[in-house]
C-alpha cells in the first residue's frame, strides 16, 4: 500500500491513542484466518478508519504456522514463515543485547536478515504495566522514523513468557541495494504505558542469495512495469521492478498476483513495497519491490505474474444547490456516481445516486453498500480536504441490481446551517484502490 500518501493526510489528525488500539483489537477478532482472500489486493478501509491507522499494523500480528518438532527454540519464537524456515535450517543468529529504562529491559535475543526480508525477537522483563485485558503492547521506531521509508513506526504486541514478554519484528528492508553486513537502528518508544527510549543498533549479516535478473514488461496506456530481478533468499523470494506512471498518478500503486507453473497462487508476504520515487519529464519512476515467504527454487519452474495497478482518483466535490443530474466520472478509469436528485427539506439533505452506472465489476454487493455510507458525504466547503467524523446519516438501498442508493443527512445538530457552506463529496479513490486497472501477465522462468 502507498503509505506515504495516506502519511501525508492523517499526520494532521488527532485521533485519541486508545480508540485506534481498540478497534485495530477489534478489527484482528472478526479476522477469519482461514478464510481464503477472494483477490490479491489491498482493501481500502473507509474514511472513518483510515484516519485512525496512525500506527502501521503490518506485522502486529504475524501469521501463526505450525512449528516443526526439531526446530531449535529460537524458531518458536518467529512465527512467520521465513523465520520459521531459517530456524530450521539453524540460519538464525543468535544475540544478548539490552537496554533499560525506569525499570524494564528490552533484550534483544535473535535476528535474520533473508534476501529482503529481516527478523528481530526482544525479551522485556521489569515493572511493565499491561492494559485491562492483561496484553502489552510496544511502540518502535527503525531508522530514526525516517518518513521516506514505510513502515518506519510500528506496533507490535507481545506474549507473556516466562517471568516477562516476549515479542517479534518482521519488516521488508525499505531500499534498493541489499548490503552484506548491516546493523538495524532500533528504538522502542514506549513499552506498556511507559515512554522512554530502548535503543539498539541490531547487526544483522545477510544471507547468501542469488538474483536472477530479468527481462519482462507489461503495459496499458501510460502505465508501464517493468520487471527487473527475482532476489532467491534461504527462506524468502522478492519481486524487484520499476513502474512508470503519467503525471497524474503520482500516488498510482502496483499490485502483483504471482502464480506458479502449475497455476497455484502463490502467498506474497508484501506487495506494492515503494523504494523509490522520482519525477522524469511527465511520468513518475517508481522502483517497487514484492516478496514472497518462502524460496521457490525446485517448487516451480517459472512464475506467471498478472500485475494490475490501483489508480489515484482525487475528492470531487458538488455543491448543495447544483442542478442534478450530475455526474461525478473518474478521467482515469470506468468508475462512476450518478446523483440522481438532491433534496433539502427543513433539517434534512437526501441525495439520490447511483454507482458505475449499476454495473458491480464481480464485487459484492456489500462493498458498494460500504462505499454509499463513507465515501459519498455531506462536508463543510471550508474543510472538505480534512477528515473529520461524517454528518450523522442513514443510507438506504433503493435498487440492489443497480447499484442505486439514498443517503439522508440529518442537519438538526449543525449550528447555524447554510446551504452555500457545504459540499458532497464523493471519494472515487476509495474504489478505484479495490478495483486496480489490469495488465498483460508476463512468464518469468526460473533459471537458478
Amino acid at each position: 500500500m502507498n503509505k506515504k500518501f495516506f502519511q501525508e493526510e492523517y499526520e494532521k489528525i488527532e485521533v485519541p491513542k486508545e480508540a485506534v488500539l481498540q478497534a485495530i483489537k477489534a478489527g484482528v477478532g472478526r479476522a477469519n484466518p482461514g478464510e481464503k482472500p477472494r483477490k490479491n489486493k489491498t482493501i481500502v478501509l473507509s474514511a472513518a478508519a483510515a484516519a485512525m491507522i496512525l500506527i502501521s499494523t503490518s506485522f502486529m500480528v504475524p501469521s501463526v504456522s505450525k512449528v516443526m518438532a526439531d526446530m531449535p527454540l529460537i524458531g518458536q519464537l518467529f512465527k512467520d514463515k521465513v523465520g520459521e524456515n531459517l530456524a530450521s535450517q539453524k540460519l538464525i543468529t543468535q544475540l544478548n543485547e539490552t537496554a533499560s529504562h525506569n525499570g524494564i529491559d528490552v533484550s534483544i535475543t535473535s535476528a535474520y536478515y533473508d534476501g529482503a526480508v529481516i527478523g528481530v525477537t526482544f525479551d522485556v522483563s521489569g515493572k511493565v504495566k499491561t492494559d485491562q485485558e492483561g496484553n502489552l503492547r510496544g511502540i518502535y521506531e527503525i531508522f530514526e522514523g525516517d518518513k521516506r521509508i514505510d513502515d518506519s513506526k510500528e506496533l507490535v504486541y507481545l506474549e507473556h513468557s516466562g517471568n516477562g514478554y516476549t515479542g517479534q519484528i518482521q519488516l521488508n528492508y525499505p531500499k534498493l541495494e541489499l548490503p552484506a553486513d548491516t546493523t538495524l537502528p532500533l528504538e522502542f518508544k514506549s513499552i506498556g504505558d511507559e515512554e522512554g527510549s530502548w535503543r539498539f543498533n541490531v547487526p544483522i549479516k545477510q544471507l547468501a542469495y542469488e538474483t536472477l535478473m530479468t527481462n519482462k514488461e507489461s503495459e496499458k496506456g501510460d502505465i508501464k512495469v517493468h520487471f527487473d530481478s527475482i532476489i532467491a533468499g534461504k527462506a524468502s523470494t522478492a519481486i524487484n521492478y520499476t513502474a512508470a506512471f503519467p503525471s497524474e498518478g503520482k500516488h498510482d500503486q502496483v499490485r502483483l498476483a504471482v502464480f506458479d507453473d502449475k497455476g497455484n497462487p502463490i502467498h506474497l508476504l508484501a506487495d506494492g513495497i515503494d523504494l523509490e520515487t522520482k519525477k522524469t519529464g511527465n511520468q513518475f519512476i517508481v522502483k517497487g519491490r514484492t516478496i514472497i515467504p518462502q524460496c521457490l527454487k525446485g517448487k516451480t519452474g517459472y512464475l506467471e505474474i498478472r500485475p494490475a495497478v490501483a489508480l489515484e482518483e482525487p475528492n470531487q466535490f458538488f455543491t448543495i444547490n447544483n442542478h442534478t443530474p450530475v455526474q461525478i466520472k473518474s478521467n482515469r478509469q470506468d468508475l462512476s456516481v450518478n446523483v440522481e436528485k438532491v433534496s433539502l427539506k427543513g433539517k434534512r439533505f437526501t441525495i439520490d445516486f447511483q454507482i458505475n452506472n449499476g454495473e458491480n465489476k464481480n464485487e459484492p454487493f456489500n462493498f458498494f453498500q460500504d462505499f454509499a455510507k463513507n465515501d459519498v458525504t455531506l462536508v463543510k466547503e471550508s474543510r472538505k480536504n480534512i477528515y473529520e467524523e461524517p454528518i450523522n446519516h442513514t443510507v438506504k438501498t433503493l435498487d440492489k441490481n443497480k447499484l442505486r442508493f439514498r443517503s439522508t443527512f440529518d442537519l438538526s445538530e449543525l449550528n447555524n446551517f447554510k446551504p452555500e457552506n457545504y459540499v458532497v463529496r464523493v471519494r472515487l479513490g476509495s474504489m478505484s484502490a479495490n478495483m486496480p486497472l489490469e495488465l498483460e501477465p508476463v512468464k518469468i522462468e526460473l533459471q537458478y
